[in-house]
């Protein structure tokens, strides 16, 4: 990734995985040192269920109890990022 602070991804799911460049583009952020902030299909496909199980990567379901907190804790994380 060039020089970026933070990568926004919406949405990782079944339709938009069916491009390879857009594989390549998932791949090359996760792969990154650029922290990434992204929207995953719940459902199992192997291209998403690759990407949660990456020990880098941590899930967070957003709930209708939760949206409104998510917002502060989400934007406090990717202010100050822990070291990867």
């Amino acid at each position: 990734m060039r020089r970026r602070q933070l990568v926004v991804i919406d949405e990782i799911g079944p339709m938009e995985i069916r491009s390879a460049i857009f594989r390549e583009a998932i791949n090359e952020a996760l792969d990154s040192e650029v922290p990434v902030l992204a929207t995953i299909s719940a459902r199992s496909l192997p291209f998403t269920d690759a990407i949660k199980s990456r020990p880098d990567v941590t899930l967070i379901e957003v709930r209708p109890d939760n949206r409104e907190r998510l917002v502060s804790e989400l934007s406090d994380r990717f202010t100050h990022p822990n070291p990867r």
